[in-house]
């Protein structure tokens, strides 16, 4: 009988995952990481490949809110450092790739030592039947200011979708509740962040 509860138990949680959202990831950390190391940081605005124009935007403002839960010394703040970017860059836009020499001279001039830096390549509702669920697809890393070099990406793609009423699971079904929640467990794969 024990055992019988225990297969339902997982079969509830298999259908919950399978139903409520599908997902795939991928991670890399530099063998040489040191995020300790990185006391000042700042965000990019995320480029954006997805049909939402202002996708990029959008979600570059839930992935700064959850950088700030990370522990860092400071976090630029975004009305800041695109005032920064301009002055490097002029009028070229912010989202477009960023060469080592410029992002060297933009650390020169905001002090800070890293880069989260992104890209959206999905960001809509598809329809599930007669229903509608989001997807997003995200990419994102951390550079070194100073060499250019990757410390840590991680991309997903996750769709929101219907999920059983079983132990306390809900659909995800708004874009925005879906980019919260990947922006979240995104930044969670991150070395250890703290003073040295």
């Amino acid at each position: 009988m024990r055992s019988r509860r225990i297969g339902w138990v997982a079969l509830a949680t298999v259908l919950a995952c399978g139903l409520g959202c599908s997902s795939s990831t991928t991670r890399f950390v530099h063998p040489e990481a040191d995020l300790p190391y990185y006391q000042k940081v700042a965000v990019m605005p995320f480029a954006s490949l997805a049909q939402d124009r202002l996708a990029g935007e959008k979600v570059t403002s839930v992935f700064f809110s959850e950088v700030l839960r990370l522990g860092f010394d400071q976090v630029v703040e975004p009305g800041q450092f695109a005032t920064a970017m301009t002055r490097i860059r002029g009028g070229t836009p912010h989202s477009n790739p960023w060469s080592s020499e410029d992002l060297a001279k933009l650390a020169e001039d905001t002090g800070v030592q890293g880069y989260f830096m992104g890209t959206v390549r999905d960001y809509e509702m598809t329809h599930v039947g007669r229903d509608s669920y989001p997807l997003l697809s995200l990419e994102v890393r951390f550079v070194d200011a100073a060499t250019g070099r990757v410390v840590w990406s991680a991309s997903e793609t996750r769709r929101g979708g219907p999920a059983p009423p079983l132990l306390g699971f809900s659909a995800t079904r708004t874009i925005g509740e879906l980019t919260t929640q990947l922006c979240r467990d995104l930044v969670k794969t991150l070395p250890k962040v703290g003073t040295k």
